[in-house]
């Protein structure tokens, strides 16, 4: 098997309820979207075995996050998750939420949904992916950039207050230009507002 690399590094996880955990990243090349305010290169990879991805992981650190770009594009990806657990890796699963793939879901151990808003340029979700990480709220999270009001308002429409997992992730470029006190003055308890902390701490 092999996959296309665009990199391997261990670092904080930057985004979401795991903020602040050290993990490895293993970044796939593949992506279905093209959002506008993405900041991954995906020109350049290396096809890489599965035994060429496991020396590079920091075994320091149990968990692994497979993101992208789309991991879920990646064919043999559930033999992958396999393979990094009979190394004793716990695989957080990062998706743009467009495609549902209930093997590789069920494979991983906690899954980041990010359900793009308008200002990405590619509003659009398969609501599958949505239903089982409501169904699954132990090991999933429902995540929404916002760059401005409209953003806001989309949130709402999918919003359901059932769900205790959602995060509200300000987009960088205008983290200190948002209204938050509008948007605290409207959300309820089981949503979270997370800014990139790998990028105020300036680490990858």
């Amino acid at each position: 098997m092999r996959f296309k690399i665009s990199e391997i590094f261990d670092s904080i996880q930057g985004e979401g309820l795991m903020v602040g955990t050290p993990m490895n990243f293993i970044r796939f090349c593949s992506c279905n979207l093209s959002c506008s305010w993405c900041d991954t290169e995906f020109e350049n990879g290396e096809e890489m075995e599965v035994e060429d991805i496991l020396r590079k992981l920091n075994g320091r650190w149990r968990w692994v996050s497979l993101t992208g770009g789309e991991p879920v594009l990646e064919e043999n990806l559930d033999k992958l998750i396999d393979e990094l657990h009979n190394n004793y890796f716990k695989v957080l699963l990062e998706t743009n939420a467009t495609i549902f793939n209930g093997k590789i879901f069920d494979k991983s151990d906690f899954i980041s949904a990010d359900i793009k808003p308008p200002s990405s340029g590619n509003v659009g979700w398969d609501s599958r992916v949505m239903e089982y990480c409501i169904k699954n709220p132990g090991r999933s999270q429902l995540k929404v950039v916002i760059q401005n009001d409209e953003d806001l308002e989309f949130f709402w429409g999918i919003y359901r207050e059932d769900y205790p997992n959602w995060v509200l992730q300000p987009e960088w470029s205008v983290v200190r230009k948002l209204n938050y006190g509008k948007i605290l003055n409207s959300i309820q308890e089981n949503v979270r507002i997370i800014p990139q902390v790998h990028k105020v701490i300036k680490v990858r």
